[in-house]
């Protein structure tokens, strides 16, 4: 599997081996096709073509590619009396380089949402996760871009719930679920 971001160039390499004689097969014509994983269909602008051949390592067939599109995709490389080549390529919406450097540490903010509601006044996941009064109740955490200054436009957030044995616990067993 082939793991790319959008309009990031990739290598498309076959070798042609023929294992009769034990080696790499060298001038021969290799096809390849991408494709859309899903239906089998050729991409809206079409992405195909021919491999050259490395002058390193005859017999070995190569390319570079890119897609626009984020996807899930077939690559097929085929040549005449050889089985087809296929791998399959997925392209990510976002860059895995931005998405590392939102969650670095100083991207990421944690609030503690203590229970400060009076006893009779707990609402009913507060009752059914036993928080005790002045206890966390649950989490907050905001993860903004790297570029941002603050959290008042995060790229994600959610709440993680606080879950106690009995409402005299002083410290959750269990951090997570949905709060009912």
């Amino acid at each position: 599997m082939i793991r790319v971001d959008k309009n990031e160039q990739f290598p498309i390499t076959v070798a042609l081996y023929d294992e009769t004689v034990g080696q790499n097969i060298s001038g021969r014509t290799v096809y390849y096709d991408i494709r859309y994983a899903l239906n089998d269909a050729p991409l809206a602008s079409p992405v195909s073509g021919t491999l050259t051949e490395s002058i390193v390592e005859l017999g070995i067939y190569r390319s570079v590619e890119s897609i626009p599109d984020a996807g899930k995709y077939i690559i097929y490389a085929t040549c005449s009396g050889f089985s087809t080549n296929v791998e399959e390529l997925i392209v990510n919406e976002e860059s895995v380089l931005n998405v590392t450097k939102q969650t670095q540490n100083y991207n990421i903010s944690v609030e503690d949402v203590v229970r400060a509601t009076a006893s009779g006044s707990e609402t009913a996941s507060q009752l059914a996760r036993n928080v005790p009064y002045g206890y966390t109740d649950y989490l907050l955490t905001w993860i903004k871009a790297d570029d941002d200054v603050d959290w008042s436009n995060p790229v994600a957030s959610g709440i993680v719930y606080a879950w106690y044995k009995t409402t005299a616990s002083t410290v959750p067993y269990k951090m997570g679920g949905d709060g009912l």
